[in-house]
């Protein structure tokens, strides 16, 4: 019965996500191309649509991942509401995994899709910067002796929040002024 019930979780996820991943993608190019906007100088409104001045590639690295992952984000404050030291440990936990998981999951599927659709390669910044952060992440984490122990430190917390935002600026940085993309 768990099997069955399991089975069917995953094949209406599977169907969520085909459903809705194509609007969201759709919505989120709308708003960063070019095309989409006809801007009026005069009065300073854009007609025709709106358009973002932002790369893709920040957009999706920003927004994106909150959307895509708000399940786990409601869940994993509901955790950290409780206020225990082994509930805050959990939420810590589960969005390790789950930021490990998307970034290798994702970086091994843009990998392939690159390679077997024979796509341009100009995303040298953005997958040198998820690298270094996820090995980054990972030393800073064995350094810290996090494997062993079952609690993790607020300061941990902020040094990786710090470490998204960083690593944003350093693709900016790549991309801007070393010319690498």
């Amino acid at each position: 019965m768990i099997l069955l019930k399991s089975v069917a979780y995953l094949t209406v996820g599977v169907i969520m996500v085909t459903v809705f991943s194509d609007p969201m993608v759709s919505a989120l190019t709308a708003l960063t191309e070019k095309n989409n906007a006809n801007y009026n100088g005069k009065s300073g409104i854009f007609r025709k649509g709106q358009y973002i001045p932002i790369g893709v590639f920040y957009i999706s690295f920003v927004i994106t991942p909150l959307c895509s992952n708000a399940s786990e984000l409601v869940s994993s404050l509901m955790f950290a509401a409780k206020k225990t030291k082994i509930n805050t440990s959990l939420t810590f936990s589960q969005l390790y995994g789950a930021v490990t998981m998307n970034n290798t999951l994702g970086l091994g599927i843009f990998a392939a899709l690159v390679y077997f659709q024979n796509l341009d390669w100009q995303y040298s910044a953005e997958v040198t910067v998820i690298l270094f952060m996820e090995f980054t992440i990972g030393i800073a984490v064995i350094i810290a002796g996090f494997g062993y122990k079952h609690t993790y430190i607020l300061l941990m917390g902020v040094f990786i929040g710090f470490l998204y935002f960083f690593s944003i600026f350093f693709i900016w940085m790549l991309e801007h002024f070393a010319h690498w993309k």
